[in-house]
């Protein structure tokens, strides 16, 4: 699938610029999808193992290999759509235009973040506790 002319323009220096995100995406999508047809598989065939007595107990090894291929499957037919790759080049190229924050502006932004956490919980445990105290009041009468 070609990139083009303005999503090339956009494409950060390197050996393969946004291509290689696309890429990896494609990569990140099959594992994560071998793996949750592993767990899903698992979860499914013990379930029928449990029930029904004539099923044996799951090979790990099939569960996975089968996973893996339907996987790779998927990823290799999303890869070669076009409305499915374009989208996911659109999505690295404005990936690639974000400008993300410092390390020290990070750090200040999640003190500021704890803090406020903090105080909203400290207010929200003294309305909980005068509200308790009333609703004790009121119930106790």
């Amino acid at each position: 699938m070609a990139i083009t002319t303005e999503q090339d323009k956009a494409r950060p220096t390197g050996t393969l610029g946004v291509e290689r995100w696309v890429q990896f995406a494609y990569a990140a999508c099959g594992i994560a999808l071998a793996w949750f047809l592993i767990k899903s598989s698992n979860a499914i065939w013990t379930l029928l193992a449990d029930t029904v007595d004539v099923v044996p107990e799951p090979n790990a090894t099939i569960i996975a290999v089968g996973a893996g291929l339907i996987s790779l499957l998927a990823a290799i037919l999303a890869y070669r759509s076009k409305k499915t790759h374009t989208f996911v080049v659109e999505v690295c190229v404005e990936l690639s235009k974000v400008t993300w924050p410092a390390r020290k502006e990070t750090w200040s932004q999640t003190i500021v973040v704890i803090i406020v956490s903090v105080i909203a919980a400290i207010i929200l445990g003294v309305f909980d506790a005068v509200w308790s105290q009333i609703t004790d009041f009121i119930y106790n009468v």
